[in-house]
Parts: C-alpha cells; structure tokens; sequence
C-alpha cells in the first residue's frame, strides 16, 4: 500500500470505530453518530470508489444518508484526488466548500536540534481545561453544544485507539499539546495545539519532537494538515513530506 493510501486507511479506521452506524452505499460508506451529531468528523460520506458517480447522485446519497440521521450539515471525502479535482466546480455550483488536507509522513530527521526537555507525557483531564480554552476561542465553535460534542469526540477517540498525550506546561497548566494514536505499526500525530498568548516559543515543535520520539519504534509516522495553513512548512521543517491530498467537500446549514 502506498504512504497515502496506507494514512487514509488509518485515519478511515479510527473514524469507523468511533461511529455509531457505517451506513453502506454504492460508492463507499457514510459514518453516523447521532449523539455527537454537530461533530463534522464523526459525521461525513466516505467515497471510496467513483466509477458512474457525479456529484448530483453524491449529494443525493448525502441528503439521504444524513438527512435521515438528523444530521444538518453534508460533508463528502472524495479519496481519489482525480476525481475530487474533477467534481470540485459542480460542488461548489451545489453550494459544498472544498476543504483540502496535506498527508504528510515523517521521512527525515528535523532541520536542527529540539529541546524536549520541557515537555511531559499528560493526561486528558490535565489537557481538557486548553483544549476547551483553544475550542471556545475559535470564531466558528458559536454552536450550542458544538465545543462540548468536539471534547467528547476526543474523548470517544481516544476510547477506539491508544492515544497518548505530550504537552508543555506553564505555572502547572498545558499551553501547548499534541496528541499520539498508534496501532500495530503505525503512528499519527494528531490536534497539535499552542494557547495564543504562548505562541511563538517553539512549544508546537518541542511537544511533536517528543512525539516524535516516542514513535520511533513505529515505521510509519504521519500527520494531516490544513493545506491552506502555514503548519505545514513547520511540518517540513520537522522532518514530514507531503505525500498526497485528502479532499472533503462541505456544505453548512443554509449553505
């Protein structure tokens, strides 16, 4: 398996355990979890094969999927990059945002030596209090209910996989996190994140470095990063290389 297709596979997995339904349909599968349902990545149409398909039968198979689950907002992965370039103008003509993600996995040692020194394996109620800080802080967590479905996202996640948590603390409380999941030989770093007033210190890099080293038994390490978002040259700069595109189309409420 190639290194996106083998991220995907991962990242797909963990998603499946998580959801409540796996709701089967002619071009892959749509994942539902009715409880957490404002939670966009518990709750997305995953299409996997694309042979007949348009983005008109896609959108009906969201509308009906979804639709049928309460689920308000539509969101599709399209894994297979052609194809998601091919239908990008006919979901933006549907009212869906296109939303691309870098796959990158870890290939180098970092550009320069990091200190990790200061940074500790935590808990989640040691994490908890930063991550619900950083989520309220977000101009689009105004949903009621919203910041409170993601935390406990987190948690359900984190319940389906071995996860672990690196974090650097200030006066005993976490300012900057990441978290590790792992399974048999592979690694993803996941929901790196760095409180506003403690950026620019080179927390992020100390707590992925320690990350980093805690997964070097594993030979197969990646991330997923926003790919209009400048992490991801701190990625690179880390040691991590793009290896493909993770596409995903979303339509909102009234959207």
């Amino acid at each position: 398996m190639d290194p996106w297709h083998r991220a995907i596979a991962f990242v797909r997995t963990v998603d499946e355990r998580a959801a409540e339904q796996v709701v089967p349909f002619r071009w892959g599968r749509g994942l539902i979890h009715r409880r957490l349902k404002l939670v966009h990545d518990l709750n997305y149409l995953i299409v996997d094969r694309v042979d007949g398909a348009d983005v008109g039968a896609l959108a009906a198979e969201a509308n009906r999927i979804q639709g049928e689950a309460g689920i308000a907002h539509r969101r599709i992965n399209v894994d297979d990059q052609a194809a998601a370039d091919r239908f990008a103008p006919a979901f933006a003509a549907a009212g869906y945002k296109a939303e691309r993600f870098v796959v990158m996995v870890h290939r180098r040692p970092p550009g320069r030596q990091v200190d990790t020194s200061g940074v500790r394996e935590i808990d989640w109620t040691q994490l908890r209090p930063a991550r619900e800080l950083e989520l309220r802080q977000q101009a689009w967590a105004t949903a009621p209910g919203l910041v409170s479905q993601i935390l406990a996202k987190h948690e359900l996640t984190a319940s389906r996989i071995t996860t672990r948590y690196f974090g650097a603390l200030v006066d005993g409380g976490v300012v900057s996190s990441c978290e590790l999941r792992t399974t048999s030989d592979v690694a993803q770093i996941e929901t790196v994140e760095t409180l506003e007033a403690f950026r620019r210190r080179g927390l992020s890099r100390a707590v992925v470095s320690a990350a980093l080293e805690a997964a070097s038994a594993y030979n197969f390490v990646f991330l997923v990063a926003d790919a209009n978002d400048w992490p991801q040259e701190f990625y690179r700069r880390l040691g991590f290389e793009q290896v493909g595109i993770e596409s995903r189309f979303l339509r909102l409420v009234g959207g």
